[in-house]
């Protein structure tokens, strides 16, 4: 629950979280990072147990950045468990892992086929996912959102791109200082979430929602899982964490902003953001 009661947790949403009064653990709070730069391209990635899964040895989302050996292209991928049990965070894990896994044995040099990449990575996850499912385990299941673009940016110039993704983790574009969604926007169901059931993998590889554009110098990509930025209409939290990622900011202070107190307590966080072009200085008003 919020400090106070009449407003809601977003109205501020920097305060720190309640203190953890659950049973006796030494557990902390399972934090993880990634990030650096290639090419133009400079990475972020990390993720964050929600407050309620301290206890947990390790949360139910996960991320993966990549690059090919010719620092020519990257990938990034974040992935969101659904439901409560270990398994949902050993297939959320797994998908990021084989999202990589199957973009070193396919070919993504060729700019123009990017959607088509994506398409072929999706099914490798989907079915060795199903292949790996374990026998009367129905908490094995997964969202999946996968970006990849060239590293090469020219200075003022465009660069094409892809995302794809199944399921509620969704992916955004920041420019001209505002977050702009890549999927269509959803409606919030009475909780906050969606009023629909999420698609997951694996099983719902057909559900694949893949997007192209051309992405300019100086603008933003990020992947969210939605527990940290929902694809929903009225999505308070994006309106903080444009100012944080304006520029790319210190690993400490991007797990920070994964730390954005929200009403719902228990969902975890994770994001991989890429800042296309090189950035010397925050802007102005900037964390």
């Amino acid at each position: 629950m919020s400090d106070y009661p009449t407003l809601d947790a977003m109205d501020r949403p920097w305060y720190e979280p309640d203190l953890y009064s659950g049973p006796v653990n030494n557990v902390p709070p399972a934090l993880a990072y990634d990030g650096g730069q290639v090419g133009a391209l400079t990475l972020r990635a990390g993720s964050v147990a929600a407050e309620k899964r301290r206890p947990q040895h390790s949360g139910h989302d996960a991320f993966a950045v990549w690059t090919d050996p010719h620092g020519s292209m990257c990938l990034m991928a974040v992935a969101d468990g659904l439901g409560e049990s270990d398994s949902a965070g050993q297939a959320a894990r797994a998908a990021t892992s084989l999202a990589i896994q199957a973009c070193r044995t396919r070919s993504a040099e060729n700019p123009t086929g990017l959607g088509s990449v994506l398409r072929a990575l999706a099914g490798d996850v989907d079915r060795t996912l199903s292949a790996r499912t374990p026998k009367q385990d129905p908490g094995y299941l997964t969202t999946l959102v996968l970006a990849l673009l060239p590293t090469a940016v020219p200075p003022g110039g465009q660069v094409p791109a892809a995302v794809a993704r199944v399921g509620d983790s969704t992916a955004w574009r920041i420019r001209s200082g505002s977050f702009e969604p890549i999927f269509d926007l959803g409606e919030p169901g009475p909780f906050g979430g969606f009023a629909a059931p999420t698609h997951v993998l694996p099983g719902h590889g057909h559900t694949l929602d893949v997007r192209t554009m051309q992405l300019c110098d100086g603008e933003v990509l990020a992947l969210t899982t939605d527990g940290l930025a929902r694809d929903v209409r009225g999505e308070r939290a994006t309106g903080f964490l444009e100012p944080l990622w304006a520029a790319p900011p210190t690993p400490l202070e991007f797990l920070a902003s994964l730390s954005v107190r929200r009403n719902d307590r228990d969902d975890d966080r994770a994001a991989a953001v890429v800042w296309l072009g090189h950035y010397e200085s925050r802007r102005a008003g900037g964390w």
